[in-house]
């Protein structure tokens, strides 16, 4: 039997959270921490970065940022601030382009995909409801469910739906399936 593969996030989730989410919104201190945490900004970044480092950076920025702002509603904002900042990447703009061409239900859709492009860990499965209403099961949500929430949600709206909402429907500290309606 193989070894378990070490999870890991790709560097295009690393720099579409810092070099265009949160572009100049990290302070001077902020910015060391994470590199003690284990991203260096200044530095080339590489190209994946083990889960419990991005995990612990995710951290600092929210207790940082998000002052005053309650965790879920912290959690949620970051996660579409970080779809949405997808579209400042370099492919960025092909994949806005895209979501539009797919709408909401085929977006959904394609959220594994989405997934293995962030990570090498996450998993999703679709049920659909009945139109506009779906559920998600992720398998490994990190930190917060309501971050990856946030980002179905920002997705959904690129991709054409109008007030689309994601809602926690079970969760174990470890995967999420979400109410989707839109």
């Amino acid at each position: 039997m193989p070894p378990p593969r070490e999870p890991l996030v790709y560097d295009v989730t690393v720099e579409a959270m810092f070099s265009r989410a949160l572009k100049g919104r990290l302070s001077p201190r902020l910015k060391t921490r994470v590199k003690e945490a284990g991203i260096d900004l200044d530095a080339k970044l590489k190209p994946s970065y083990p889960r419990e480092v991005w995990l612990r950076t995710m951290r600092l920025v929210v207790a940082d940022l998000y002052q005053g702002v309650p965790e879920e509603r912290a959690w949620f904002e970051l996660g579409e601030r970080m779809v949405d900042s997808f579209s400042e990447t370099l492919m960025g703009p092909a994949i806005v382009g895209i979501l539009k061409l797919l709408g909401p239900k085929r977006a959904l859709g394609r959220m594994s995909q989405t997934f293995q492009h962030a990570n090498n860990y996450m998993q999703s499965k679709l049920e659909e409801l009945g139109p506009g209403r779906f559920m998600l099961w992720v398998n490994e949500v990190g930190i917060s469910p309501h971050f990856i929430a946030g980002t179905v949600s920002a997705t959904l709206r690129i991709s054409g739906a109008t007030n689309p909402r994601v809602e926690l429907s079970e969760f174990d500290g470890h995967q999420c399936t979400y109410a989707i309606f839109f």
